[in-house]
């Protein structure tokens, strides 16, 4: 009789669902801790003002920027860890409060992204600020944002429930303007890219070239005055004579955001446009580069 109770007892457990209760508890909790983490390096990021500072070469504002740099490239794991999280909890059965936590994260890993990536393009600029060392968890962290979009977008629909939405990362890729100025500046710091990811490494070598030319390019003239007005006898040449400025071209350049994009993804179509910018669609939004493959914005997805 005893035994029959003790099964009774479990079995009622079993059915009201409480270790489910208690796994869903401690996922929640793991996830409002990590996320007031993340919440906490995103509200002590530098201000503009700081941001200045560094790029002047500040030793104190250098030191404290090193360390947010340090704590928002891990606000950014954070942010991935809480989409698994809640993508694995989700996959069992529907939860607002997860669904929420999730597209928080989104949201968050974004800013995260974006405050880590100014940063480091502000310590690129101070003397002694930056290593390629001090970027490689930052790639590290992306390269692990985007493994997991790409791994929740293949995740299967339960009947009846959404589909997860993943969370697009900002491009152009981060970090790697901030990395390519620091070898620019520092030639023996290339030997440290190796170190890297081979993808990673292609795209600030090939950035370099573009920081050195910019740098080596001469100073723009000055803007022309206007032309007196002709003399009375003088003849004015008709408007035709004028050369014609040149047409954009109309070849794209497999190179910098362009090469990256089709890396990751085959487009539906690559349209150019009357304003002479190439129009990358996916299904989620629309990539406008130039000839030479640099990303100019991106749009929203066009409904044809």
């Amino acid at each position: 009789m005893r035994r029959i109770l003790i099964a009774v007892f479990l079995a009622a457990g079993c059915i009201h669902g409480s270790p489910a209760v208690q796994r869903d508890d401690r996922a929640l909790r793991a996830i409002a801790q990590q996320e007031r983490w993340a919440q906490q390096a995103l509200a002590a990021r530098p201000t503009r003002a700081q941001l200045d500072a560094i790029r002047a070469s500040d030793y104190a504002a250098v030191g404290r920027g090193r360390g947010d740099l340090k704590r928002l490239i891990q606000a950014i794991d954070r942010g991935t860890w809480i989409r698994n999280t809640a993508a694995e909890a989700l996959a069992e059965g529907p939860d607002p409060e997860l669904a929420r936590a999730f597209d928080r994260a989104g949201r968050m890993r974004t800013e995260a992204v974006q405050a880590a990536d100014e940063l480091a393009s502000a310590l690129a600029d101070a003397k002694g600020g930056l290593t390629i060392g001090d970027l490689r968890p930052g790639f590290d962290a992306v390269r692990k944002a985007q493994a997991s979009e790409d791994r929740i977008a293949r995740m299967p629909v339960r009947p009846g429930e959404p589909r997860l939405v993943p969370a697009p990362l900002p491009l152009p890729r981060p970090f790697i303007a901030g990395a390519a100025r620091l070898v620019s500046a520092n030639p023996e710091l290339g030997r440290e890219l190796d170190r890297l990811g081979p993808d990673e490494a292609a795209q600030i070598r090939a950035r370099v070239g573009d920081v050195e030319t910019a740098e080596q390019r001469p100073p723009e003239p000055p803007p022309a005055t206007a032309a007196p007005p002709p003399a009375r006898d003088e003849e004015v040449p008709p408007p035709g004579d004028a050369k014609e400025a040149e047409a954009p071209s109309p070849t794209l350049n497999i190179a910098n955001d362009a090469a990256a994009l089709l890396a990751k993804r085959a487009p539906r179509a690559i349209t150019l446009r009357e304003d002479g910018l190439f129009e990358l669609s996916y299904d989620d939004a629309n990539y406008l580069v130039d000839p030479q493959g640099k990303l100019i914005r991106k749009e929203p997805p066009s409904r044809r």
